[in-house]
């Protein structure tokens, strides 16, 4: 009696750890196409998704409408490169006739409190989205903006794959950028200001020239002044534009054949810290 008792608990035991392991073998669909999605793909695409570097199809007749509109359609535009919109870098970029308003949407903040299948569903969304052949061309912030400023349906536009790729950066692949630098505002929205301070805040500066030894002095050259960049030199485009920097600095300046680093915020700080030395990295003369 006592070995048939303990034959039947094992048998209890063996036939409870298969069912789990058959369970756990079962990965919910979006779980499965989260865990595939590529974050630097994501981080590419939130720059420009239809650039060469990203996997958008370029022979997608829809391109030539993306690149008539440019503005209509980047995430950037309406998002900053910093994910704050009209709260952060933005809070100056008015719009024209070329370019839409700066939305008052958090996406960084979005992309911290909401789960995976929850951002997928905001960015296929269809109601209330700007259909893909919305003639842009009488958008006037003025008269004429509402069109415009909505975001685009991206079902006519991505592809489901493509769109888990850009939850997966807005999930993982967005640095919180008061972390780099802080920043003092005045105003509101188009007309306020940014101004960062305290680049790089508490960062390692041996570190962060390590890094740019490392990576980045092949082509900027020592004292980041080689290649002209916006604002002329490294050092001062960080200084000066710290929001849109670390994008660059992750992701690469799409069309120069800058590409991906896969840097940390620690490593992405050290190296701020280090920029942040107007005499190693000076401004243009």
């Amino acid at each position: 009696m006592k070995n048939l008792k303990i034959i039947l608990a094992v048998l209890i035991i063996v036939s409870t750890a298969i069912g789990c392991t058959h369970e756990d073998s079962i990965l919910d669909p979006s779980e499965e196409a989260y865990n595939n999605a590529d974050s630097k793909n994501g981080g590419i695409m939130y720059d420009k998704f239809w650039a060469a570097e990203s996997t958008f199809d370029q022979s997608n007749t829809i391109k030539t409408t993306l690149d008539a509109n440019s503005n209509f359609f980047r995430c950037k535009q309406c998002h900053g490169w910093d994910g704050l919109g009209n709260k952060g870098a933005y809070i100056n970029r008015s719009p024209k006739t070329s370019r839409p308003n700066v939305t008052g949407f958090n996406l960084y903040e979005m992309g911290q409190t909401e789960t995976a299948q929850q951002i997928f569903d905001d960015l296929s969304e269809t109601s209330g989205r700007r259909d893909i052949t919305t003639d842009l061309s009488t958008y006037d912030p003025a008269t004429n903006k509402v069109e415009g400023d909505k975001m685009p349906n991206l079902t006519q536009i991505l592809t489901e794959a493509q769109m888990w790729d850009l939850v997966k950066f807005i999930r993982e692949g967005m640095f919180d950028v008061s972390e780099l630098y802080d920043v003092t505002t005045t105003g509101t929205y188009p007309t306020g200001t940014w101004t960062p301070s305290n680049v790089g805040k508490d960062g390692n500066a041996a570190n962060g020239n390590a890094i740019y030894s490392a990576s980045c002095a092949n082509c900027h050259g020592t004292n980041g002044t080689t290649i002209e960049v916006e604002k002329g030199t490294v050092g001062n485009f960080v200084r000066l534009k710290g929001n849109e920097a670390q994008h660059k600095i992750h992701y690469g300046q799409l069309g120069t054949g800058m590409v991906y680093r896969n840097i940390t915020l620690s490593e992405m700080r050290d190296l701020y810290k280090a920029l942040s030395d107007e005499v190693a990295y000076p401004s243009p003369l």
